[in-house]
């Protein structure tokens, strides 16, 4: 499915991006009381699981990644170290932290959105490059899915 190295990382970025997204949502949500505000954050760390856990089945053997690092996986590491910084999806964020200096519900929520609009943007923009049609299809449904996430959260801070 996926033959060049932009796609098969591209596939590792979205699920590091995705175990974020579940991690910032699960730990806003336990520091929060608002009923409301929980139950939407909750909602958005199981679609974030959710999107992880399909990558993982789906698009993980289909670009040839498994439970051992293969030559392939450190060729693609090397690639991406030439190419981008690859620092702002590899760095071991310790969620829980980020959340505790956020100082307000509404200050978490926008640097949420930013997340989201910054994820949907890097899938879009994987689409755009796909080689392949099975690997245009899975960004664009990437790109959506987050696009929804920021209507959430942006439904979510009227109400705040």
């Amino acid at each position: 499915m996926f033959e060049h190295l932009e796609e098969k990382e591209a596939v590792k970025i979205a699920t590091l991006i995705e175990e974020n997204g579940y991690l910032f949502y699960t730990h806003l949500a336990k520091r929060t009381d608002d009923k409301d505000l929980k139950a939407v954050l909750k909602k958005l760390a199981y679609e974030e699981k959710k999107h992880k856990r399909i990558l993982e089945n789906k698009y993980y053997p289909e670009a040839g990644f498994g439970e051992t690092i293969t030559d392939e996986e450190i060729d693609i590491e090397e690639y991406v170290e030439k190419t981008t910084d690859p620092k702002v999806f590899t760095l071991n964020i310790d969620m829980e932290k980020l959340v505790d200096a956020i100082d307000s519900p509404k200050k978490a929520i926008l640097l949420a959105v930013q997340a989201e609009r910054y994820a949907s943007e890097y899938f879009e923009g994987m689409a755009g490059k796909a080689s392949t049609e099975d690997g245009r299809r899975m960004y664009k449904e990437l790109a959506d899915e987050e696009r929804h996430h920021i209507d959430m959260l942006e439904t979510l801070i009227k109400t705040l």
